[in-house]
């Protein structure tokens, strides 16, 4: 995971998202029973600017995901629901709210979080649009506001948590540490670890232009995958730092 600088809201979340959460909180308030989150096609835009801002990268393990799929609105907190709760409507009045936005690869959304949210103290739960969401500690990291990096680092492929229990929540609930997840790291620090070869060798020949030109290709790789848009580049940063 990397830190997510987003761009301002779209236009249609301060205008028609403003209006649906508003017709949301007077449904809910009518009949809380009986409310149930409808979706929308608000999202069409903000899954477009999302995935710009985010390199076409799913938000929480980094991989481009649209090779083989076209990602989904990630709502950190989740707007229908909150597993391990079955009366808790869902965070509906955030539902278009900019901050709990993003876009996720499709694994890690419907096979993992799903409506998980947990906090440090479940009895200080927002329940409606009537509560102050501030009394919340979440465990989940949100990279739309914080540094992952602050909680998470990896030590080759493997995702480890910094000691600290959001970490620690944010690798098994959203499943950072799952087989092909790991594989596909796994991957990409080979190539890494040759391109680090390459360089290695090529120092040992300065006279030789064949080298030398290995050597220039090799670093090129090397820098550009540590880039915000690269896959895995929070692994290759840690990976080259060592």
């Amino acid at each position: 995971m990397i830190k997510i600088n987003k761009p301002a809201a779209p236009q249609n979340l301060t205008t028609s998202g403003v209006k649906q959460t508003q017709e949301d909180c007077a449904a809910y308030e009518n009949s809380p029973e009986d409310y149930r989150f409808n979706d929308r096609e608000t999202y069409k835009k903000v899954k477009d600017v999302l995935e710009k801002a985010q390199y076409d990268k799913c938000c929480y393990c980094e991989s481009k995901y649209r090779a083989t799929s076209y990602g989904v609105v990630e709502h950190y907190r989740p707007k229908g629901a909150v597993s391990k709760d079955k009366e808790h409507p869902g965070y509906y009045w955030l539902a278009y709210t900019w901050d709990n936005l993003l876009v996720s690869c499709a694994v890690c959304n419907t096979s993992h979080k799903k409506t998980l949210f947990p906090l440090v103290d479940e009895s200080a739960r927002a329940r409606s649009h009537n509560d102050d969401i501030d009394n919340e500690q979440p465990l989940f990291i949100n990279p739309a506001i914080e540094d992952p990096r602050k909680h998470i680092r990896f030590i080759r492929e493997d995702a480890i948590h910094r000691g600290d229990i959001r970490g620690q929540a944010t690798i098994e609930g959203l499943g950072l540490m799952r087989t092909d997840l790991v594989e596909d790291r796994r991957t990409r620090l080979a190539e890494l670890e040759t391109r680090r070869d390459f360089i290695e060798l090529g120092t040992k020949y300065p006279e030789d232009e064949e080298a030398q030109e290995m050597v220039k290709e090799a670093q090129e790789f090397l820098n550009n995958a540590i880039r915000p848009e690269a896959e895995f580049s929070s692994m290759a940063r840690a990976f080259l730092a060592t």
